[in-house]
């Protein structure tokens, strides 16, 4: 064993609440143990009483500010309808893994897993459950819950055609009703930090004794079943009851989630509070707070402003997004300001496809001479100024400085405006230029390409125009090629761009998960610069196009870094492989935000003050998940 984790931090989760009786409650009376609509469910006998309910030791929640009271629902709005709402939803009220990130997004800690041990050669994961916790309906949640999503609906090829990227393959053992121990051929050091995104979501929302009904191993007849309710096949059928996102649409699949859902709709999503969520405060009152959360679906964002404006919201986070509106309207509205630390580096980042089809043009986008001169004729401060309302900082494409991976010199370097250094290093590459003053490339023809750029990112757009007016004055001629969204991916996927344009995911620390395509050829189409070594590299050699060395080195060091248990050595490798594509210069940053924001109402109580989120990082963070909202409370 190289590695245990015991219980869930005692800062933040823990499983010994004070024995301080009813304490006292904010208004000077009996603090209850459970909210007034569950007790008077226990009175009416429609209820088991509240010890039955919870496991033998809850887990305890700290409160970030202090104990809170019960009552009230949190309103937010949505733009998407029905099942797009999922990840709202998760966001907020699903979060539930067997182990998650604490609310610093810094370490993992316990959850439903207790502890676990790591085996020597990190191919087995053995976790401790903890015992006593209960679905929405009373049943137990047990290893054979854990056993089921493993056995039966990620190693079953109809649900998941797909293997998971990183859980596929796994064996699930149980050990015990609360041990269970899951196995992998290979090495998988980055089980825990996986385990602690949306990826996890799956050992702990397949409830085996409610989905067996709709699964064709344990129900023979369910093609019939499928049919009757109008569904082509038990797959389809499977999933509409499941829901493989947090919810889904049924809300009869029983949760350990602190809410459940209540209705669905087109136009309003509702959850309410689960009558069997295991944690509580430290005077041992069952949470959440908040007995539900409902969403209003909107289709225009404009109403979500004035929603908010008019006080009818009491959080949002990626919209609405018009800042000054906002802020005139705080104190009418009822609401404040919080920061967020975005997850973006480069928020416009420009990638030359070093694998063109072209001959001449691959060797012109090869030359890092050619790059860095390209780099040095970027006026970024005039582009923040002029597209990015001021709220950004010249940056290229490498982690931010709230991160572990902070390098000055890869986020800095080549940076400044400067035409005679951006005309000393393409001298240095194509000094020949013809009469219009544009440069020649290798075979004595100008040097011309387009950036394929997402038509629907005003952004990205107006970003671009003015960065192809730079390279105009230094004798590049290239053009921006607005694109819808799809075509932008298909060219990619099609390696026939000579450029592109997307957002530099990979700022903070989750660069060692599955987005670091910015830095490594491992996500087509998304690793524009090399979509052909992307899929050598997922084939493993058997198709694709074999990579140089340097890069071959690159995704040797990361397959090492994926193996590896040991965090330190984790980190170690991602330096290393950080600094060789620091070197390497593959890629154009143009400038990193500086800020995101979002808004709560004040009269949420134990919301984190500043800091709460960081943007862009929803399937790997979650925000705000990490900072428990079911201890987030209504004070009008």
């Amino acid at each position: 064993v190289v590695a245990v984790a015991v219980t869930a931090g005692c800062d933040v989760l823990s499983t010994q609440p004070k024995n301080s009786g009813d304490g006292g409650g904010s208004s000077g009376g009996p603090k209850p143990k459970e909210a007034p609509m569950l007790a008077e469910l226990v009175k009416q006998g429609k209820l088991p009483e509240l010890s039955k309910r919870l496991p033998p030791d809850p887990v305890v929640v700290q409160p970030l500010d202090r104990l809170g009271t019960y009552g009230g629902q949190w309103r937010l709005t949505t733009q998407a309808s029905g099942y797009g709402t999922g990840a709202t939803q998760y966001q907020l009220c699903g979060y539930e893994n067997l182990v998650r990130w604490d609310p610093t997004f810094k370490k993992i800690i316990g959850n439903v897993a207790d502890s676990w041990e790591i085996g020597a050669d990190g191919k087995e994961y053995t976790f401790k459950l903890h015992p006593g916790l209960k679905w929405s309906d009373g049943h137990p949640f047990t290893a054979d819950d854990v056993v089921f999503a493993v056995e039966d609906v990620l190693n079953n090829t109809e649900l998941t055609p797909v293997p998971d990227a990183y859980f596929g393959g796994a064996t699930a053992e149980k050990i015990d009703d609360y041990t269970v121990k899951l196995s992998w051929d290979n090495p998988k050091g980055l089980v825990l930090t996986y385990m602690a995104t949306r990826s996890g979501l799956v050992f702990t929302s397949n409830p085996k004794h409610y989905m067996t009904q709709f699964h064709k191993k344990y129900t023979p007849d369910v093609e019939a079943l499928a049919k009757s309710q109008k569904f082509d096949e038990w797959i389809a059928l499977y999933q509409q009851r499941g829901g493989d996102f947090s919810f889904g649409s049924n809300p009869e699949k029983p949760s350990i989630y602190p809410w459940l859902l209540k209705t669905n709709t087109k136009t309003q999503v509702t959850v309410e509070r689960n009558p069997y969520y295991w944690k509580v405060d430290p005077e041992g009152s069952q949470l959440p707070y908040m007995d539900g959360m409902v969403w209003s679906v909107v289709t225009d964002p404009e109403v979500s402003l004035l929603k908010a404006t008019n006080g009818e919201v009491d959080f949002a986070f990626d919209e609405p997004v018009n800042k000054p509106v906002l802020a005139d309207g705080r104190q009418e509205g009822g609401y404040r300001f919080f920061d967020a630390i975005p997850a973006l580096t480069s928020q416009v980042a420009v990638y030359l496809n070093l694998t063109h089809k072209n001959p001449v043009m691959r060797e012109i986008i090869n030359n890092k001479d050619f790059r860095i001169g390209l780099s040095y004729a970027i006026n970024r401060k005039d582009i923040i100024n002029a597209v990015m309302q001021r709220q950004a900082e010249p940056w290229q494409i490498a982690p931010r400085k709230e991160s572990s991976y902070y390098d000055e010199q890869m986020a800095t370097q080549y940076l400044d405006y400067d035409v005679d250094q951006a005309n000393e290093y393409l001298d240095k590459a194509y000094p020949r230029k013809n009469a219009d003053g544009t440069r020649l490339g290798p075979d004595g023809k100008p040097i011309t390409f387009q950036v394929d750029v997402r038509s629907d990112i005003t952004v990205w757009v107006d970003t671009m125009q003015l960065v192809v007016g730079n390279w105009k004055d230094v004798g590049i001629d290239a053009k921006v090629n607005s694109v819808s969204a799809e075509l932008a991916v298909t060219r990619g996927e099609a390696n026939s761009h000579d450029a592109a344009v997307w957002q530099g995911e990979g700022g903070l620390d989750a660069v060692i998960l599955a987005n670091p395509y910015n830095y490594l050829p491992t996500n087509p189409p998304y690793s524009f610069f090399g979509v052909p070594w992307c899929t050598w590299y997922r084939s493993g050699g058997k198709d694709g196009e074999e990579p140089p060395k340097v890069i071959r080195d690159q995704l040797a060091m990361y397959d090492q870094l994926k193996a590896e248990p040991d965090v330190d050595k984790q980190h170690q490798l991602m330096a290393q492989i950080l600094a060789s594509v620091r070197d390497e210069f593959h890629g154009i940053g143009i400038a990193a935000p500086t800020t995101s924001y979002g808004i709560v109402s004040t009269r949420t109580q134990n919301f984190p003050k500043d800091n709460a989120m960081s943007h862009g990082t929803v399937w790997v963070y979650m925000d705000p998940a990490p900072t428990n909202p079911c201890q987030y409370f209504i004070e009008e």
